[in-house]
């Protein structure tokens, strides 16, 4: 399921709006984000865009989109964005800006290796795990650690962010390493077909030196859908 291009490019406005540079995308589909980085105006620095997606033929066409953003600096990853966190996060320069729309899949109809992948990422942070997790919040954790002191994440996730049982550690790491959280709860379904609920995530992470000043702040505002943004 695609991501609305009104949907991506406020996301990925409000993802850049401090100048950011480097952008990552966890799980990029067909580049729906790259061509709302492309069509807005983005100052004057070189651009850095990393991405990974699981399915060729997607890939494909977002490095096309990639490309035509950043020519000089563009690396699409195909494959797991879990596997290729925990292979380079340690030796990866960090992102001003984290954008996209990660998977929804339940723990239970995930491959072995995402199973525990997804346990190890939420150990890195001495989070709780619990085997009723969603791929999604993984991909959230993960993409934080990735962010720069004062960078942004924005990214589409479902509305149980805000009350399952399975998400309190993400919303525990997200006051604690966010400096201020933002979520945007449409009136309406953005994804009719899908039934799902979404909510949008936009997270500012701590500036340097901040760790341990209390928790970041919160605030959930209900919207009118798309035609808000």
């Amino acid at each position: 399921y695609y991501t609305d291009h009104v949907v991506a490019r406020f996301l990925a406005e409000w993802a850049i709006a401090d100048g950011a540079a480097r952008i990552l995308e966890p799980s990029c589909g067909d580049g729906a984000f790259f061509r709302a980085l492309r069509n807005l105006r983005w100052g004057g620095r070189s651009k850095s865009v990393v991405a990974c997606e699981l399915e060729p033929a997607e890939a494909s066409r977002a490095e096309k989109a990639m490309r035509e953003l950043a020519p000089d600096a563009a690396e699409m990853n195909v494959g797991d964005f879990l596997a290729w966190f925990l292979r380079t996060a340690k030796g990866s320069s960090p992102f001003d800006a984290v954008v996209g729309n990660p998977p929804f899949v339940r723990y239970q109809y995930l491959a072995e290796h995402l199973q525990r992948d997804s346990e190890r990422i939420f150990e890195r942070h001495g989070l709780r795990f619990t085997r009723h997790t969603n791929l999604w919040v993984p991909f959230v954790i993960a993409s934080l650690e990735l962010l720069r002191p004062g960078g942004r994440l924005a990214l589409v996730v479902p509305a149980e962010l805000l009350h399952v049982l399975h998400a309190e550690g993400l919303r525990e790491f997200l006051l604690r390493e966010c400096s201020r959280v933002l979520v945007l709860d449409p009136e309406e379904i953005l994804f009719g077909a899908t039934l799902q609920g979404v909510v949008l995530l936009m997270a500012e992470k701590r500036p340097a030196g901040t760790r341990g000043e209390g928790r970041g702040t919160l605030a959930v505002h209900r919207i009118s859908g798309r035609t808000a943004l």
